[in-house]
């Protein structure tokens, strides 16, 4: 009887994995210049790349690796993984993306939910009240 639990435990949380792996990443693949981030406690905060001075692109990459480049230069690499969650605008399970470094980058959300919102349109948001949201548009 308790091998017979083991194996039901180890199935469903290979299950579980599984499900996790297989979360489709295919149409954010690319590379992604940050347009601006906005939101904050009613709304007050406005960042562009000519506010803070600096070019972005975020490189998401097929098999989970991802770069960060700022005016020109390489700042980041690493992996990211794919969760779903709960999102608190939708009331449904999202993606959500993690980097592996925990990435918080100055006035760029990098780690939540992410969606497309227009074919090339991509959004980030931290999954917080009056949190923030960042926008990306594809470039390749």
């Amino acid at each position: 009887m308790k091998n017979l639990l083991y194996i039901v435990a180890f199935a469903l949380i290979s299950c579980a994995s599984s499900q996790i792996q297989n979360i489709n990443n295919s149409d954010f693949v690319g590379i992604w210049n940050w347009t601006s981030t906005d939101g904050g406690f009613g709304n007050h905060i406005h960042k562009t790349p000519e506010t803070l001075g600096k070019k972005v692109q975020l490189s998401l990459q097929k098999n989970d690796q991802f770069s960060i480049i700022e005016n020109g230069k390489e700042v980041s690499k690493g992996t990211y993984t794919l969760t779903m969650k709960k999102a608190i605008y939708s009331n449904t399970q999202e993606r959500y993306i993690q980097l592996s470094n925990d990435e918080h980058y100055d006035g760029i959300v990098l780690s939540g939910i992410i969606r497309l919102v227009k074919p090339a349109t991509l959004e980030i948001s931290d999954n917080n009240y009056d949190g923030l949201g960042s926008s990306f548009v594809k470039v390749n």
